[in-house]
Order: C-alpha cells, then structure tokens, then sequence
C-alpha cells in the first residue's frame, strides 16, 4: 500500500545500469554461489534445496533498512528490490528447475504459481487499491509498518517453530552446516557483487547498494516455497535465514 504505480514506473526507468548489474547479481551470482557452497559444505539433499532456493529468491525488504544504516542509496535501494521482486516471480522458478531438477523432482509450474501467489498477487492487489481507493489507502498506510512488524513476527516464530525439530535435539549435529550456510553464502555473493558493480562502473554508493541487495535476500519466500513444494528438512535453511535476518534487523 505504501507503492504507487506512478513509482513502480519510475523504478522500471531509473538507473539502467545498476538495474542490470543487480538483476545478475541476484539471479545468477547468489544462485552460483549457494551452489558451490551447498557442494562444499557437503550437506545433505533437503539442506541443499533450502539454500538454494535462498539463493534464487528476489531481494528482502530489509534491504532497504540496512542500506540505510550503511550509508547505502535508500532510494535506489527501494528500486532494486522492486525490480527483483517483479523478475523472481520467473526467474526464480526457471533458475530452481535448472540447478535442483537433476537431482530433486522439481514441479515447475507449480513453483511459478506459489511465486506468483506469494509475491504478484499482493503487489498487484496494493496497486490496484491504491489506483482505486486513494483516500483509504492513504488513511491505512501508516499502520503499515507495524502490520508488516506483526506478520513478519508471526512468519518468524512459524518458521523457527516447524523447523525446531531438525535443528535441536538428534539433528543438532547436522544443523550447524545450515547455519553456516546462510551466513557464509550471502556474504560470499555480498562480496563477488560489490566486485562486479565497481567493474561496471558503478558509483561508491551504488556498490554499497548493489552488495547489500545481494546479501539481504527474501527467505520467507524461499521458506514457504520450501515446506510447499519440498518438505520440511527442505524448509530448515530458510527458516534459520529468517531467526538470523529478524535477529540482525532486531
């Protein structure tokens, strides 16, 4: 509710080139990265999806938070995370079917539609109340932050919760490689994407931008999509990457 279609416009024509350099950075250095760390790790299959599907999610919200605390381009920021959103709702499918389909059963189509579901369909339904109850929506926005602050607590805990069983007790063992790979990976891409935006070109602040984006990705998504489509031990990486990600913006 807080997004405009006039800003969503504005976002599909401001910074062409950080645009592109993010879009790959997302979508094919983060993927590539949880690859070979999956590999290098050794963990098991389930563990294996879960962070891959970390790695082919869009941006995180939170981005835009910790690009302000950074020092980081809020306002470019905001844009990138848009842009990733609105291209994850297929890439994020095609890119999961090509690098776990060889080894996982992976339902495609059924993927996009979760994607879709999860992330078009509220975007689209915000737009379309803000295009046709401006007054409403404008009265609602500010009670915004504190609903998203409420469901994200309540994502959180469902997360933490369904996945408590694979990561204490028996399974505590073998935890510590999904630990280490939600924090390891992203900083890994974090770095690889601040590399490659300076050998585009980019300004200082632009890097900041582009790596943060890179490193804060969106594991709600890659969580629900996790325990819809692959299982719960499928579901553990994404929901450490949430406890870990809440506990860094908390």
């Amino acid at each position: 509710l807080t997004i405009t279609p006039q800003q969503l416009a504005g976002a599909l024509r401001t910074a062409p080139r950080a645009l592109a350099v993010n879009l790959g950075c997302c979508f094919v250095v983060a993927p590539l990265v949880t690859l070979a760390m999956s590999a290098l790790l050794g963990v098991d299959g389930p563990t294996r999806v879960g962070l891959v599907l970390l790695g082919c999610v869009s941006g995180g919200q939170a981005s835009n938070l910790c690009a302000l605390i950074a020092g980081g381009d809020v306002a470019l920021s905001i844009v990138l995370t848009l842009s990733t959103t609105l291209f994850g709702v297929v890439a994020t499918p095609v890119l999961v079917s090509l690098l776990l389909g060889s080894s996982v059963p992976v339902d495609a189509p059924s993927v996009l539609r979760s994607t879709a579901t999860l992330v078009l369909a509220p975007l689209l339904g915000g737009l379309g109340f803000v295009s046709a109850c401006p007054r409403p929506a404008a009265a609602i926005a500010p009670a915004c932050p504190a609903a998203a602050v409420v469901a994200t607590l309540c994502l959180v805990a469902g997360g933490a919760a369904n996945a408590a069983g694979l990561t204490v007790g028996a399974h505590a063992a073998g935890a510590w490689k999904a630990h280490a790979g939600v924090i390891i990976t992203p900083l890994v891409a974090c770095a690889a994407a601040a590399r490659i935006s300076s050998a585009c070109g980019l300004s200082g602040v632009a890097v900041r931008t582009v790596a943060i984006e890179t490193l804060v990705k969106s594991p709600t998504v890659a969580y629900v999509l996790a325990i819809t489509h692959f299982g719960a031990a499928a579901a553990v990486p994404p929901a450490v990457a949430m406890v870990w990600l809440f506990g860094l913006g908390g």
